[in-house]
C-alpha cells in the first residue's frame, strides 16, 4: 500500500513500509527471533524435538499390524505439524477509506490568520481544519488543540519574541510532512500510519490529486469497532 507525502509544493508516493519504520521495534524483533533459535538450537534440532515425543514414536504406522512391529511414521507427523505451522489466518476483510472519511471537507488559505482560523473551527464545530496554497493544492492540516496552546502561551509560536498570534498566516501551524491516503486505503494501514507518524488525522486524495475526505482518529475508531476489525491484523 502508497502513501502520498506533501512536502514543499511536491507530491511523493511512500511506501507503507517506509512510514512504519520504527527501529527498535525491529531490533526488538531480531533479538527475540535470535534468542528463539538459542533455545531451540536451530531448526533442525527444533523440528526432531517435536518428532521425538512420545505419542509420535510409539504411534503405529497402519492399524492391524502384527505384534511388535509397531513403526514410527515421523515423516507423517512432520508433515501434520508443517501444516499446522504454515496455517494462514483467513483474510480480514477491506475497510477502505472512503467508507468512514467525513465529508465535505472544510478548508481555508494557509495565508489566512490564527484569527480566521480559530473562528471558522469554532463557527463550523470543528477540530481541524485543511489549509490550501495560493493555486488550490494541499498545503497542511492545522487543529484546534495546537491553536488553544498558542493561545493560552505555551505553543512554541507564542514563545517567539514579538509575535502578534491574532495576525500570524495559519500555515505557521502546519507540522510537515503532510501524509494523505487513497479512498481506497485500507483504514488499518491508515491507523498504523497515524500511529508511527503520530497525527491526528488525513486527508484522502485521489489520484488526481483532488481532496475527497478527512479521516480523523475518531473516524478510526468507529470504523473499525463497527467492523470488528484488529489495527494488527
Amino acid at each position: 500500500m502508497v502513501f502520498a507525502i506533501y512536502e514543499q509544493g511536491l507530491r511523493i508516493h511512500t511506501p507503507k513500509e517506509k512510514l512504519l519504520a520504527r527501529p527498535a521495534i525491529r531490533q526488538t524483533q531480531a533479538i527475540s527471533a535470535s534468542r528463539r533459535l538459542m533455545e531451540h538450537g536451530g531448526d533442525a534440532e527444533h523440528e526432531q524435538s517435536i518428532s521425538d515425543q512420545q505419542y509420535i514414536r510409539d504411534y503405529p504406522e497402519r492399524s492391524g499390524q502384527g505384534t511388535g512391529e509397531r513403526a514410527a511414521p515421523r515423516h507423517k507427523a512432520m508433515e501434520a505439524y508443517a501444516s499446522v505451522e504454515q496455517a494462514r489466518k483467513p483474510a480480514a476483510p477491506l475497510l477502505p477509506a472512503h467508507q468512514i472519511m467525513r465529508t465535505p471537507v472544510i478548508t481555508l488559505s494557509e495565508t489566512a490568520s490564527l484569527n480566521e482560523a480559530w473562528a471558522i473551527m469554532k463557527r463550523e464545530s470543528i477540530h481541524y481544519l485543511l489549509l490550501l496554497d495560493e493555486k488550490g493544492g494541499l498545503s497542511g492540516v492545522i487543529n484546534d488543540r495546537d491553536l488553544l496552546q498558542e493561545a493560552a502561551g505555551i505553543g512554541p509560536l507564542s514563545q517567539e519574541a514579538g509575535i502578534d498570534l491574532a495576525h500570524t498566516p495559519a500555515a505557521r501551524l502546519i507540522r510537515a510532512p503532510l501524509v494523505t491516503a487513497s479512498p481506497d486505503t485500507d483504514v488499518r494501514d491508515i491507523a498504523r500510519v497515524m500511529l508511527a507518524q503520530k497525527v491526528r488525522a488525513m486527508p484522502v486524495v485521489s489520484e488526481e490529486g483532488e481532496l475527497l475526505g478527512l479521516v480523523t482518529r475518531s473516524d478510526l475508531m468507529l470504523g473499525l469497532a463497527n467492523q470488528n476489525l484488529e489495527i494488527w491484523t
